[in-house]
Order: C-alpha cells, then structure tokens, then sequence
C-alpha cells in the first residue's frame, strides 16, 4: 500500500545495567489495523540504538510489536507509531537463563580480593578452600551463593552489620538457597529489625534432606523489598543440640514466586519453573536494586 504513512522507529534494547545490547534480534510489527501491513525486521544490535525505517505511522501505526532476542527473554509491547519520526521502543531486558553461562570470579580473587574477604572465610569454614572444590559446586549453585552473599552484604541484621557477618558456615549450596549456621543472635536481631526485615510463613521452608523444624513461631523473616527479598527461615534439631551449641540452621534464599512474579511483570517477561533460576535473581538484584553479585552473564555461544 503505497498511500500509507511510514516513518522511522528508533529501537533501544536494554540488559539490566542500562546498556544496549549486542545480540541478533527479530522484531515483528503485527498491524492492528491493516493485517497486511505487518512486518519483520531481523535486526543485527551492536550496543547501540537501531532505526527501523519504513514503519506504517498515524493513522495506521498501531501493532503489537513481538521482540525476540537471542540471548535475552522474548517480550511483547503495544506501539502506535507516530508520522513525524519521533516512534521509540526502549525496552529493558532479562537474559533467557538457557542462552547464557556465568563467568565467576576465579578462586584465587576469592582469596585475595578485598570485596570477597567474608566469603572467603566462610568457604574456608564450609570446607571449600580449593579451585577443585569451588568448582564441584557447579554453576548454579555458585550463582545461587554469589546472589545471596551480595544482598546479604547489603542487608542489615540490625542497621549496622551486614546478615553475612553472621554466617558461621554453610552445610548445603543450592541454586535457590543455602543452610548455615548462624548464632542465635541473628534470631533475635531481624526480629526486632522492623525497617530491615518483616515476620512471614517458614511454611514452604522444610529443611530438606533433614529432621530439622522451623522455629514457631517467628520462625521466618523477609526484608522488604517487592523483588528480590532476602529471606531468613530459622530452624532447631529435636535433639535440642543447636541450643545448646548456641545457634541455629538457618534456610536462607532470595525471592519466592510471588516477588519473581511482579519482576517479571515489570518487564513483561513471563518466567516460569519450580525453582527460581539463579540467573533470574542475578538479573533482579541488578535492575531493581543495583546489587552486583559479582559475576557475569555472557551468551553460550561467547568464548
């Protein structure tokens, strides 16, 4: 249709630090209005804005617009273009957890480097004080553990000292969670914490793979955040051996569906599974509370 307005629409695709990507993209217009004026864009982006030229305008210029990376999660958005050339698309970007791999500090850093000095000596107390052991974790569960030392640095127990300072050392890493000790402080501490941290259900945090039981009540705290919270869920042995010694297990892990739900929301992505991948929360922190859990994202296909 010759006798249609078009006009250019500058494209911004976004990751989660505000930077335009670098990834092969598809971008499909489907017309409202004139089925016939749909169109398909294969657009090569290279960490700057792209313009799509030729674009249907007012007074036919709405479309569903279908973005889908190859790196980044698809998304769908509603743009009615304008005729004078100012149609924008700015969008911000989750990364599809399949297409990435995370490149990690190296141990040596974690040895070394002044940003990873308590976490150094709580793998030193967890039995994990070699590259061979830091490794055998796995990829997940790295990304799980550098998650939550970062929000558990920047969350307080008491408005001074960060939760991470309390951790004696972990018994179990997983990609959503790890169980550590704790002194019974840390307990007593949150409770009180009304600014930093609220009492909700340990319900859905049983301790796998142990007879432990969470503590009741007041057995679980979560900070305030509406995504990427920090969740502590304390728990005591029947045997009553945990008092004694002075401290508990305590379930610590980031978000729960609810708060992974209104992330994605945000950003119009649907997320889905069981368990929260380890790369969603590394995404959360960064875009909704410009934590850094210190290591990267970069596409599979990236050497």
């Amino acid at each position: 249709m010759n006798d249609v307005n078009r006009s250019q629409v500058l494209v911004d695709l976004q990751d989660v630090n505000g930077h335009t990507v670098t990834d092969e993209v598809e971008i499909t217009f489907f017309n409202q209005q004139v089925k016939s004026l749909s169109q398909r864009f294969n657009v090569s982006f290279r960490g700057a804005p792209v313009p799509l030229t030729g674009v249907p305008a007012f007074p036919t210029g709405l479309a569903e617009v279908l973005i889908k990376p190859r790196t980044y999660r698809l998304k769908s958005i509603f743009l009615n273009n304008p005729a004078d050339g100012s149609g924008r698309i700015v969008e911000t970007f989750f990364v599809d957890s399949d297409e990435v791999r995370p490149v990690f500090p190296g141990f040596s850093d974690i040895q070394t480097l002044p940003q990873w000095a308590a976490l150094q000596q709580v793998l030193q107390r967890s039995q994990i004080a070699s590259e061979a052991a830091w490794n055998e974790l796995g990829d997940e569960p790295r990304a799980g553990l550098l998650n939550l030392h970062a929000k558990m640095q920047r969350e307080t127990a008491d408005g001074v000292n960060p939760v991470f300072g309390f951790v004696d050392r972990i018994t179990r890493f997983l990609p959503a969670r790890i169980f550590a000790f704790t002194p019974r402080t840390l307990r007593d501490l949150v409770r009180v914490n009304s600014k930093g941290f609220h009492s909700v259900s340990g319900a859905l945090h049983g301790f796998e793979g142990t007879n432990v039981q969470v503590v009741d009540p007041d057995g679980s705290f979560k900070t305030h955040d509406a995504a990427g919270n920090l969740q502590l869920t304390f728990g005591e042995d029947p045997q009553g051996e945990f008092a004694a010694q002075g401290r508990y297990l305590v379930d610590v892990d980031i978000d729960d569906h609810q708060g992974i739900e209104h992330a994605a929301d945000v950003l119009q992505h649907t997320i889905t599974g069981k368990d929260t991948n380890p790369y969603d929360i590394h995404e959360i922190l960064i875009f909704f509370q410009r934590v850094d859990p210190g290591y990267q994202l970069v596409p599979k296909a990236a050497v």
